[in-house]
């Protein structure tokens, strides 16, 4: 019994899980963010190297 009540306590796995949900549901934002705007972000970046070109 002592050995399942340390199994449920331990809270690295927990705290692991929870990193890795939040790391997930950055890059997911980040990706839809790219994917919708992709050709917004690729013009500015080319009006800025042409910017600096120039």
């Amino acid at each position: 019994m002592k050995q399942i009540i340390k199994i449920i306590a331990n809270t690295k796995g927990q705290q692991t899980a929870e990193f890795l949900l939040m790391l997930g549901s950055i890059v997911a934002f980040i990706l839809a963010f790219t994917i919708s705007f992709h050709k917004e972000l690729a013009g500015g970046f080319f009006t800025i190297i042409g910017n600096i070109l120039s």
